[in-house]
């Protein structure tokens, strides 16, 4: 039974099969390094989302409570009662 994560069978020895070996080898690290790349730009991307998100939450929160505080306070109210006295 063989798994995903298995080491692979080695290839026999032979001049021949170390020239492909080599090519496999260096288009691995080639992957690796566009791998490491692509996640890297994915977290930058993400994380200025998030930072810009924050950033516009933000502003439109004090903007909201700046309007709340312009807003004329009413102090005194004139409660009418729609209950009529017997």
């Amino acid at each position: 039974m063989t798994s995903a994560l298995g080491a692979n069978p080695e290839p026999a020895f032979s001049a021949k099969a170390e020239a492909p070996d080599l090519r496999t080898r260096s288009q691995r690290r080639s992957d690796r390094r566009k791998r490491r790349t692509e996640k890297i730009v994915a977290v930058l991307v993400l994380l200025i989302a998030f930072i810009v998100t924050v950033v516009l939450l933000g502003l439109q929160w004090l903007g909201n409570q700046g309007q709340a505080s312009i807003a004329p306070i009413q102090t005194s109210h004139t409660f009418l009662s729609e209950v009529q006295p017997s």
